[in-house]
């Protein structure tokens, strides 16, 4: 399994977390989801990241896997932090001339280009590395003034930019590190059966409950395998003299096309093999289906949905009276 995909991937341990039922932490991930929506200041929003790491913290988990889940959307956080800061208008809070001379330009672009190259031996810790270039960039540029100037410019941060940014921040990282935290302490089959539980009005309007939420179960399960299958055609390709990174925007298209073909391919065989197994053992779509786990809703899952609720309804009771989540 691809360590480096959390989403979907379930890790066994013995907390608290693991043993709620499903059907509670669904409906306390929808809720607290929506909550954290409806949190419009800094202070809120901190107080809900608190209390999501001590969740991380009580699921004996390590932090590494939340981190993970980071990956992905760490460099459109970063351009989206980047253009709150810059673009937002308001109180200033800081105000630094920036100059690019002929030396300092030429240091710049030096760097980055090693840091394209470093690519294929420095494979861990690249975006923290190209947070230290951009760094160097601007002490350079504020220290190293020798040669004509070819930009001066007055950069300003204003603070309604700032706290933006960190509101973003925040509130997309819970949302990350929420989600992360159902699908890693709770099995395939219990979310199954949890969302299976809850759609059950549902078969009034003749819809088979069973085989949505069978559909979408496997759809989890299998979203970290086909990423490791992607992963390995890369690696075979790469191993061919195929390069993603360093070729033109038209051969990338035609790389792109032998990288979705045998995805599509796996994909079906995968798919088949999956129904040739669920054939094999007597699966009916139609018949009325029962499971072995049967699901128990005890106290502390009652608490738990308490608490979410009393959280949602506290905050849409401030909203609606015009006063805001702190």
């Amino acid at each position: 399994m691809n360590s480096k995909v959390v989403f979907g991937q379930y890790y066994n341990s013995d907390s608290w977390l693991h043993r709620l039922d499903p059907r509670a932490k669904i409906i306390s991930m929808f809720l607290i989801i929506v909550s954290l929506f409806l949190i419009e200041k800094l202070t809120g929003l901190l107080i809900a990241f608190g209390l999501t790491l001590i969740l991380i913290l009580s699921s004996r988990i390590p932090f590494s896997k939340f981190l993970a889940s980071l990956k992905m959307v760490a460099m459109l956080l970063f351009i989206t932090v980047i253009f709150q800061v810059i673009l937002s208008k308001g109180t200033v809070a800081y105000s630094f001339p920036l100059q690019l001379n002929l030396v300092n330009s030429l240091i710049i672009v030096v760097l980055f280009v090693l840091y394209f190259l470093s690519k294929r031996i420095i494979r861990k810790f690249r975006f923290l590395l190209f947070l230290m270039i951009v760094a160097g960039g601007f002490l350079l540029q504020h220290y190293l003034k020798i040669g004509p100037v070819f930009v001066d410019y007055d950069l300003t941060v204003y603070q309604d930019g700032i706290f933006n940014s960190l509101i973003i921040i925040a509130r997309i990282v819970s949302l990350i590190f929420i989600s992360s935290l159902l699908t890693l302490t709770t099995k395939p089959t219990e979310l199954n059966n949890g969302l299976e539980a809850l759609a059950k009005p549902l078969k009034k309007l003749k819809i088979n409950v069973s085989v949505m939420t069978m559909m979408i179960s496997i759809s989890l399960r299998f979203i970290p395998t086909l990423l490791n299958e992607a992963e390995k055609i890369l690696k075979a390709q790469a191993s061919r003299g195929v390069d993603f990174k360093e070729s033109k925007f038209k051969d990338k298209i035609t790389q792109i096309v032998s990288l979705l073909v045998p995805m599509f391919v796996i994909s079906y065989k995968r798919a088949g093999d999956l129904a040739d197994a669920m054939e094999a053992r007597g699966y009916i779509p139609e018949a009325t289906r029962t499971s072995i786990n049967l699901l128990r809703f005890r106290f502390a899952d009652a608490l738990v949905l308490i608490m979410a609720l009393l959280i949602f309804g506290g905050l849409i009771y401030l909203k609606a009276s015009g006063l805001y989540a702190v």
